[in-house]
């Protein structure tokens, strides 16, 4: 999971006004946030601007000469590739229709002229908040695809084969005039329709026509081990009926559940087509696949519409390289939640509430700041709005407590005040409130900014869960093979106490878990014929087995929040005399992490049975690597700290 601290402080932000005083203005407001920000004078330098180098937030002016604001929103939110950066629009128009026009053309939270500079920091921090997070979700989904592309590359005949087959699905979603939403739904369960082969044997992962019966019904059990991957996580609730039912047909006669009629719904159709074509027409080509497909539809097991149209795609669709990413349809609509009140008000409660429910979402309220603790632990909230009129300055306090509570450090609180104490705020409540409402309330400004700090509780959510995905997947690797289970735990929780005997903080020792969990995710590149052979390696395999590090970092390289894995991912097999790999570090050129994920790892590997030799006792273990730290090959003192922490954690003799 992600640590408080672990998404980096700042951020870019354009601003967008063609009055200089108005740019000087949010510069500083913004500088002093530790926001680096560029400024553009109109619309068209704006956009050219985003071209060059994407933001995370862009605090854009309505009136402006050659392109107003609004125009330039529009532009924005219409893209794929720019319809996540937040825009702030600042306008001197205090027409109800003006906020309703900017809202309708995607923006994500206006400010009135002339700004108050406490609440376009408090807006610009929470949508650089959501930015950073909606990246790391969408990074963090990608280490998925790495992993599902890193298992098909072991073989040239099924390379490529999650890419191509979720541009197939999506072109014939689209041309079925699919919703945007099922069409987003099709694309993420069509890249990962075969996720569950990770768990699978590599024997099992040759062609489907040769394997024996008893082997194919071991091969027919993927599709259920892709579904339990991904069971545990709401973000992937919708691609979960597409992994299991990818194999389903309309006539019963598919698995794992015989699925027929209208329970064989177009969604899992299409990708069952997609991925059933592909695997044809990649190995026999685009002719013999499409008569397949005819010759199934035939039988029953298709709709021969659809098996029509996805033929007729196939051409037009041509480029199977594309990006899967590129291919999701820009989202649309708001998402919903469960927001806690806290107000002694009655009127204001009940206006709050009028407000939130037309808008979809549930709400709980309460009167009292105690009262609004108590509701935060037993509802498990999206959302907390606290007004702090009549509770004497205590729903600043309150903001604070709520925000200090384990886990709590990305529930969204909003802060509702009158002008004038908003004025007066001290650092702390603007540094623990995630925004702030002036009194009396406006109506689409609620509305604006409960649907943009939804998206945070939304998005780490999401990152959670996808973090938690990515180690059932290394721990899915390991329960393979029965001489590395629990391996990258054990190096996990040995990594983090060597680190705290050795003085690390807890932040190096949380890294230093998470890494030992994560060092031996590239081996999913790896055949298991080689993982698993008894005797010594020859040359060739020695260097397939070194491309184990490199891989993983690979794959793990898009998470942001775990960048300060990579280098202790890498670099785990280098040694202290520069004999490792990949990169013959040797000395203080290995960061101490990687020196003590390498030893424990080492340490482990000792202690555990393969395929190849039996286990060593903790002593024979401790007194081989003595002999090897002699020679040179480990740190003297993270292998002292290594003796102190086995032989006190050892029953007395």
């Amino acid at each position: 999971m992600t640590t408080a601290g672990s998404l980096p402080a700042g951020g870019s932000v354009l601003a967008v006004d063609d009055q200089p005083e108005n740019l000087t203005l949010v510069e500083e407001v913004l500088s002093e946030e530790g926001f680096r920000v560029r400024r553009a004078a109109d619309g068209e330098e704006a956009l050219a601007a985003v071209a060059a180098d994407l933001p995370d937030c862009i605090v854009l002016d309505v009136m402006m000469p050659r392109l107003d604001g609004f125009e330039v929103c529009r532009r924005l939110k219409r893209s794929r590739d720019t319809h996540f950066v937040p825009v702030v629009m600042l306008t001197a128009l205090t027409r109800v229709d003006d906020k309703v026009r900017a809202y309708e053309l995607g923006a994500d939270d206006f400010i009135n002229k002339p700004v108050d500079i406490h609440e376009l920091a408090a807006r610009v921090r929470s949508l650089v908040r959501i930015k950073r997070l909606r990246d790391e979700l969408d990074t963090s989904e990608s280490i998925l695809i790495s992993m599902v592309q890193a298992l098909e590359s072991k073989d040239s005949r099924t390379a490529g084969h999650s890419q191509r087959v979720a541009v197939l699905a999506t072109a014939l979603a689209q041309h079925l005039a699919a919703p945007s939403d099922q069409v987003e739904l099709i694309t993420r369960g069509a890249i990962l329709h075969d996720i569950g082969k990770i768990g699978l044997p590599d024997r099992l992962l040759g062609p489907e026509h040769t394997l024996a019966e008893r082997s194919w019904e071991e091969y027919r059990h993927h599709v259920v081990l892709g579904e339990r991957i991904l069971a545990p996580f709401s973000s992937f609730a919708g691609a979960r009926a597409l992994v299991r039912g990818h194999h389903e047909r309309l006539d019963g006669s598919g698995y794992p559940d015989g699925l027929r009629g209208t329970s064989f719904e177009l969604p899992i159709e299409v990708v069952a087509l997609a991925n059933l074509y592909d695997a044809i027409a990649s190995t026999e080509g685009p002719e013999v696949a499409a008569k397949e497909l005819r010759s199934a539809a035939a039988r029953g097991e298709y709709h021969a519409e659809i098996v029509e149209a996805l033929v007729s795609v196939v051409a037009p669709s041509a480029d199977l390289a594309t990006p899967w990413s590129e291919l999701l349809p820009i989202p649309s609509g708001n998402r919903r939640g469960r927001i806690l009140l806290g107000d002694d008000l009655a009127s204001s409660r009940e206006f709050l509430r009028t407000v939130l429910e037309a808008e979809g979402h549930e709400v709980v309220s309460v009167e009292t700041a105690a009262a609004v603790v108590e509701a935060v632990e037993r509802e498990k909230p999206d959302l907390v709005m606290v007004d702090i009129h009549g509770q004497n300055r205590s729903g600043f306090e309150l903001t604070r407590a709520i925000k200090s509570r384990p886990g709590a450090e990305f529930l969204p609180v909003i802060l509702a005040a009158a002008q004038r104490e908003l004025s007066d705020l001290p650092d702390g409540p603007r540094v623990w409130a995630d925004d702030f409402l002036v009194l009396p309330i406006n109506r689409l400004e609620l509305v604006a900014r409960v649907n943009s700090l939804l998206r945070i509780r939304q998005y780490f959510r999401g990152l959670e869960e996808h973090h938690s995905v990515i180690l059932s997947l290394a721990s899915a690797l390991e329960a393979k093979d029965a001489y590395t289970r629990g391996h990258s735990e054990r190096v996990g929780v040995l990594a983090a106490r060597l680190g705290r005997d050795l003085g690390l903080p807890d932040e190096d020792c949380w890294l230093l878990h998470m890494a030992g969990q994560l060092h031996d995710i590239g081996k999913i590149g790896i055949p298991e014929s080689v993982l698993n052979k008894e005797g010594r390696l020859d040359s060739s395999e020695l260097q397939t087995v070194r491309r184990h590090p490199d891989l993983g970092e690979l794959i793990c390289r898009p998470l942001k929040t775990l960048r300060r894995l990579l280098e202790l991912i890498r670099h785990h097999h280098e040694r202290y005399d520069g004999s490792g790999y990949p990169d013959g570090l040797q000395g203080e050129e290995i960061s101490l992490g990687a020196r003590i994920l390498g030893m424990v790892d080492a340490y482990d590997a000792l202690t555990s049975a393969r395929s190849y030799r039996r286990s060593f006792t903790p002593e024979q273990a401790l007194c081989l690597l003595n002999d090897e730290t002699a020679a040179g090959r480990w740190d003297p003192e993270v292998f002292a700290a290594l003796v102190r922490m086995v032989r006190s954690a050892a029953p007395p003799s």
